[in-house]
């Protein structure tokens, strides 16, 4: 069986080709069947206003073909062009491998996989850069719950 299988928190909040859904109060669990549904939970979004760095415009650019904010071939070049670019930036370092396995994803039509392969990369390259912060993002947040 194919499909993407997400457990929610209670009262989580998500989208499935743009339509908003919540979880009920208790955790739970919904499969996602079939080709062309896009998924993306609440707590996986970035603002528009902390999309400052090349990896925040990466993940916002996968972000908004999930949300259905963007759709066609013009979006997919945007991916495809900045994906390459931080390929390039990220040649011959310990991050390359996890570009490499978002664009993977990417390339096998797993958008939702790829943008939770970006999501790590997003506090690594703000300590890098020295940003103290992706301004209150849900990203960042979660990154520190993970760790």
């Amino acid at each position: 069986m194919a499909g993407l299988l997400i457990s929610l928190k209670p009262n989580e909040k998500f989208l499935v080709n743009g339509a908003l859904l919540s979880n009920g109060p208790k955790r739970g669990q919904i499969c996602v069947e079939g080709e062309g549904i896009n998924v993306l939970r609440l707590s996986d979004v970035i603002h528009p206003d902390d999309v400052r760095t090349p990896v925040t415009r990466l993940y916002y650019a996968v972000q908004t073909l999930l949300s259905g904010d963007a759709a066609g071939d013009e979006a997919c070049d945007l991916v495809e062009q900045q994906f390459r670019t931080l390929t390039s930036v990220f040649e011959n370092t310990p991050l390359s491998d996890m570009l490499l396995k978002s664009y993977k994803a990417w390339v096998d039509g797993r958008t939702y996989s790829s943008l939770c392969r970006l999501k790590p990369l997003v506090p690594i390259e703000a300590e890098l850069l020295g940003l103290t912060s992706v301004s209150d993002s849900n990203v960042q947040a979660d990154m520190a719950v993970a760790s």
